[in-house]
């Protein structure tokens, strides 16, 4: 019982002795040793020697005191008990080896190995979470336990590094092996010569260091060396042999067998029907001090693998040096069954590791799937650690009404060839077969280094259909893409981004691929530079759009393209003026504009053409008592080489140069209030309420516009720019509570509720560029958003709603109910209302059957389509847009879906099955998403 309550004292001392600086964090925490500590670990060994109580921890070894954590491989405690038993205080020395991460709070450290020394007014409490403490007689020199020895003997405070722990052999004497802890029915021993000999029957269980062995019958010889050699857990093990339903593991790795021979001296072995598993590790990319880098990447699931397994297996796997296997006739899997689904069958298949990785590699392969090959692979290589090589990605399979029956496929020609480009790079093939369209083909490759990164994707088809979607004839069965977007770091702070874009046609996308059509950057070549420094910016950009069209853009939308040949401007953002009592605000460009291009009929064909603009904004913000104001007076000039001629009756192109100025004046005013309430409710969990309101007013004027839009060219919102008066008055509220179990309360946000009136006493309205051309919005609106986290699982929300005060109608109004109890189930009723254009209800729900099993379903419903009669009336009728049902299977490394789909809109009908390795299942798909 003594030793029992001094050992809660060993770990926490153990545990803050991990940080850097043990004396400065511990002063952190008053009376810090006093404060309860806990140690724990998957398998702990103790031992006394010379009134020290030692304790090894090892596999995910944690220390828990207060604010403080640590974790690492391997912990090593010695607790000076016999001082203990006379003293008030007791001494603790803490060894921690293998990635030692110690934590305060938010703040973390990390190390290979840390030594630290401590007194402890408490004791310590020991949680062995896999085992029973084994506690043994003498003590256990370990590899570990000799290098925290070592360290012990520089009689330092702290000892702190990075560098991964050598071998430290023991001073003065020969090394000695491991301890052999053997376990059995039966055991009996004896020596033959220069050997001792053990022979264990019956359910044996042997643990040696890190490794571990399971069979019916095992038989050990140990070499007799100096005099204490009657002791054979002091004796080096020399060689194994096993049977009978073998396992033996070392570290992440396994290995079962019929039969297994190990020659520990040489290294050499032998394995009669044999499969070896090894786990797949976390792929490690280089640091990215770019935050937006990972927003071009587009790998999403590259670390959903880590912790999957792979196998290789065969009649005979011989060890033919220190972690090198040659298996002959073998195979090659990361399916786990008995018969696994899908295989490489290879005629020399090699296993080498070194260090974290597995290196695999075959010879003359054919790939199986289940009893039947499918393909001829001449040689193969993966390191099946680092990550899952899945040489078919995915595939799916179906019919559709405008494809017919179909098969897609991706494949990974990487997992073929392996090396060294695998860290950095996919490259991925795609096969596809459409009964009615054609065979389908393209190579996707994404690249991600040190200052670089980006992907390619290209797919042709010969398209045999004559129209596509609505009848509109397709011109060239040839059709498809290539898009390239790449971005570098380049010296002196600048960077570089391009884009080539290449479409067959400007229905292409439409066809298939409708996700990127409706939610993707429009299509286009360009060449941008820039450079960003403190509050200054330079960029320069070529943009030009070689198709010849606009390239995301249907025919029943208009949207203007102008191609910039080139663009350079500089930019100044809040560059303070007269010790910061005015702040600048500054954007020049210069742009030859070569014509745009348009859907609809412009009444003035564009024409090439240069600019020169230059706006500039001079504000000066104060904060009178509770009021932030911020009055600014802005100047906008802006040079011409042509213009459009309106000197006679007809406007007509290639006028005279001309250029303008704009001169507004406005500012903006704002104050925070808060309240806090005593208000409770346990239906809504309302645990006293806080309201924030923030009142806002914002005023714009341009009085003064020397020229009229319409005499100029339109090539984006600057030269829609008019005359204008806008007020926006508006009020952001949020009520907040607080949730959770007491002591572990978080705040929630109850309800926001944001108003603002957006008003143009001129009538001269707000002048952007949207998706429908240039937008020049003039009536007087409320913008209205709402939402309310009414419990845990319900919300409602009503957000984006144009409210019209001039005709008291709402333009725009959406509301929802969301119920979120992931991850059980999910689900989402909703409607939207465009005035004059839709009134659409939402419906989606996802349910987790059971663990393998989870549906998902989801439907669009419009009660105010518009629809062209055969004649090509347009008249307004009630149309579902799409339905959708999804049943998912998830299986032991695969995900397999049937979905149902009908899309009216598309006109297409389709049920499709698709087979996707787990980790890769949020792809995105052709024809369809």
């Amino acid at each position: 019982m003594r030793i029992l309550f001094f050992l809660p004292v060993l770990t926490v001392l153990f545990f803050i002795s991990g940080y850097s600086s043990a004396e400065s964090l511990l002063s952190k925490v008053k009376d810090v040793e006093q404060r309860p500590f806990s140690l724990s670990g998957n398998r702990i060994v103790a031992w006394k020697k010379e009134g020290v109580r030692v304790f090894v921890v090892n596999k995910d070894a944690r220390i828990l005191q207060g604010p403080f954590q640590i974790t690492a491989d391997t912990v090593v405690c010695w607790f000076h008990e016999e001082e203990a038993a006379h003293h008030k205080e007791a001494t603790v020395e803490v060894y921690c080896e293998g990635k030692v991460t110690i934590l305060e709070e938010e703040n973390y450290e990390n190390y290979e190995q840390v030594y630290l020394r401590f007194e402890t007014l408490t004791g310590i409490v020991v949680d062995p979470s896999a085992q029973p403490i084994e506690t043994y007689e003498v003590a256990q020199e370990t590899e570990v336990v000799r290098r925290g020895e070592e360290i012990r003997s520089m009689k330092k405070e702290e000892y702190l590094s990075l560098e991964i722990p050598k071998t430290v052999p023991p001073s003065g004497v020969s090394q000695k092996e491991e301890m052999v802890d053997i376990i059995a029915d039966s055991i009996d021993s004896w020596e033959e010569g220069d050997k001792r000999i053990i022979v264990a029957l019956g359910n044996v269980d042997i643990k040696k260091e890190d490794m571990t062995i399971a069979a019916d019958n095992v038989i050990l010889w140990f070499d007799k060396t100096g005099s204490d050699a009657s002791k054979h857990e002091n004796l080096p093990l020399s060689e194994i042999y096993a049977e009978g339903n073998v396992t033996m593991r070392h570290k992440d790795d396994v290995q079962v067998a019929d039969k297994i021979f190990e020659n520990v001296k040489e290294d050499k072995g032998i394995l009669i029907n044999s499969k070896i598993k090894t786990t797949i590790q976390k792929k490690t990319d280089k640091k990215d001090t770019d935050a937006e880098r990972k927003r071009l990447s587009r790998k999403s699931t590259t670390f959903a693998l880590e912790g999957l397994p792979a196998y290789v297996a065969g009649e005979e796997i011989r060890r033919v040096g220190k972690d090198r296997y040659e298996i002959k006739n073998g195979a090659i899997s990361t399916c786990g069954f008995g018969h696994p689904h899908y295989h490489f069958k290879g005629k020399k298949i090699r296993l080498v590791r070194r260090g974290e990785h597995n290196y695999v590699s075959s010879t003359s392969n054919a790939f199986y799937m289940g009893d039947y090959p499918i393909a001829y692979v001449p040689y193969l290589a993966i390191d099946a650690r680092k990550t899952k090589e899945h040489l078919l990605k995915d595939w799916e399979f179906g019919s559709s009404s405008r494809f017919g029956r179909f098969i897609r496929t991706d494949w990974d020609l990487f997992a073929l060839t392996g090396g060294r480009q695998k860290d950095w790079s996919d490259l991925t093939l795609n096969l596809d077969y459409l009964e009615k369209r054609g065979v389908g083909t393209g190579l996707d490759f994404e690249y991600n280094r040190q200052d670089m990164l980006g992907y390619i994707d290209s797919y042709y088809i010969k398209d045999h259909k004559k129209t596509d979607i609505n009848n509109v004839p397709i011109e060239h069965e040839d059709r498809g893409t290539i898009l390239w977007r790449h971005r570098q770091q380049l010296p002196y702070d600048w960077r570089l981004e391009t884009e080539y874009s290449y479409l067959s046609d400007s229905h292409f996308l439409r066809e298939y691929f409708q996700r990127e059509f409706k939610q993707g950057k429009d299509r286009e070549t360009t060449l941008y530079l820039r450079r960003i420094h403190d509050t200054t910016a330079e960029t320069f950009i070529i943009n030009e759009q070689f198709n010849g069209f606009d390239t995301t853009v249907d025919s029943l939308r208009e949207k203007r393209y102008a191609e910039r040949l080139p663009e350079i401007s500089y930019r100044i953002i809040g560059e303070p003026i007269g010790d910061n009592l005015l702040i600048l605000t500054s954007e020049s460009a210069a742009t030859y504009f070569n014509g745009s291009l348009e859907q609809g009929e412009p009444k003035i064909q564009s024409e090439s053409l240069a600019r020169v603009d230059s706006v500039n904004r001079v504000s000066m913000p104060f904060k009178p008592g509770i009021f932030n104001i911020n009055p600014f007076v802005e100047g906008r000039v802006t040079g011409y080489t042509e213009s459009i001629d309106t000197s006679d009756a007809v406007d007509e192109m290639n006028g005279p140069a001309s250029g303008r100025f704009i001169g507004s004046l406005g500012f903006d005013w704002s104050s925070t209030h808060w309240r806090n309430y005593s208000v409770y409710n346990d239906l809504l969990r309302i645990n006293r309420l806080r309201h924030i309101f923030v009142p806002e007013l914002r005023y714009v004027y341009s009085p003064i516009v020397t020229k009229d839009p319409n005499e100029l060219y339109q090539n984006d919102a600057i030269d829609a720019l008019d005359s204008s008066q806008v007020v926006v008055i508006g009020v952001k509220n949020k009520l907040q509570t607080k949730r959770g179990e007491p002591g572990l309360e978080k705040t929630v946000d109850f309800i926001n509720f944001n108003v603002d009136y957006y008003m143009f006493p001129t009538g001269a309205g707000i002048y952007n560029d949207g998706i429908n051309g240039i937008i020049v919005r003039k009536d007087n609106f409320v913008n209205i958003d709402f939402r309310s986290q009414l419990t845990d699982i319900i919300a409602f929300v009503s957000e984006r709603n144009e409210f019209n005060t001039e005709e008291f109608k709402f333009d725009v109004f959406s509301s929802g109910l969301e119920l979120n109890n992931p991850p059980d189930w999910q689900c989402f009723v909703g409607h939207r209302y465009i005035r004059d254009i839709s009134s659409t209800v939402m419906a989606a729900a996802e349910y987790t059957i059971s663990e393998k099993w989870r549906v998902m379903g989801a439907e669009k419903y419009d009660f105010k389509s518009f629809l062209k009669d055969k004649n090509g009336t347009a008249e307004y009728k009630p149309q579902n847009l799409k339905t959708n049902i999804v049943l998912f299977r998830y299986f032991h490394d695969w995900v397999g879906s049937l979905t149902l789909q009908l899309d009216p809109v598309r006109n297409d009908n389709s049920y499709r099955i698709d087979i996707t390795p787990r980790g890769l299942e949020r792809r995105q798909r052709r024809f369809w998403f």
